[in-house]
């Protein structure tokens, strides 16, 4: 009970709060491997702070000082329907620093291949985030992006075999499960991008090869 009653703190965001990390991955936990009541109410703790509409500014903290693998798969559900929603909302320079700060976290994570593939999950969330993100900047407000990911493969083998994940994520979204997701208009101007661009993404797979 003690631990739900500490809960209750990370829905306060009045600024004068602290949010405590450590509660967040007891009541993942209790979520996880609890029962009864307790494992309920954890759930409906976390339901309501995934629809703050300010749960995002703590995604970095989360990311940075949770020990829970389940904590910070829930934080970047959190940042993933914040871009899915409420993107076009947020202020030009939170979209850039959010956009930055995925980025960073995917080339971190994509250089190492023993981290890469122990928490190939988390990357894989992190590539699914990054292209919800493309999907409101590009090619308009990031018109290098092939042109970018193209010369980071460069860098190492692993970086260059997630940045092929990347692309093909993207470009499921943008051939297959368009429909409903964007307008046709939106649809057929990424279409034709990702078909421009397709010189620069046949030299990253000749790369592989």
């Amino acid at each position: 009970m003690q631990l739900l009653e500490q809960a209750q703190s990370l829905l306060n965001f009045d600024g004068q709060a602290t949010f405590d990390v450590n509660v967040l991955d007891a009541v993942i936990n209790t979520m996880y491997r609890g029962q009864g009541d307790a494992q309920r109410q954890a759930s409906e703790v976390l339901n309501v702070l995934r629809d703050h509409p300010d749960a995002w500014t703590k995604v970095d903290s989360i990311l940075e000082f949770s020990k829970c693998q389940e904590t910070k798969y829930y934080a970047l559900q959190i940042l993933e329907k914040t871009i899915k929603t409420r993107w076009k909302a947020l202020p030009k320079e939170q979209c850039e620093a959010i956009k930055q700060y995925i980025v960073s976290l995917i080339i971190s994570h994509s250089q190492n291949p023993e981290l890469m593939e122990r928490e190939k999950v988390y990357l894989n969330k992190l590539d699914i985030i990054l292209v919800q993100i493309l999907k409101h900047e590009w090619p308009k407000k990031w018109p290098n992006f092939i042109s970018d990911i193209v010369e980071a493969s460069k860098t190492s083998e692993s970086m260059c075999q997630n940045n092929l994940e990347i692309l093909k994520l993207l470009s499921e979204e943008v051939f297959d499960f368009s429909s409903g997701q964007m307008t046709q208009a939106k649809a057929k101007h990424l279409k034709d991008t990702m078909c421009n661009e397709f010189t620069k993404i046949f030299q990253l797979c000749e790369y592989v090869v």
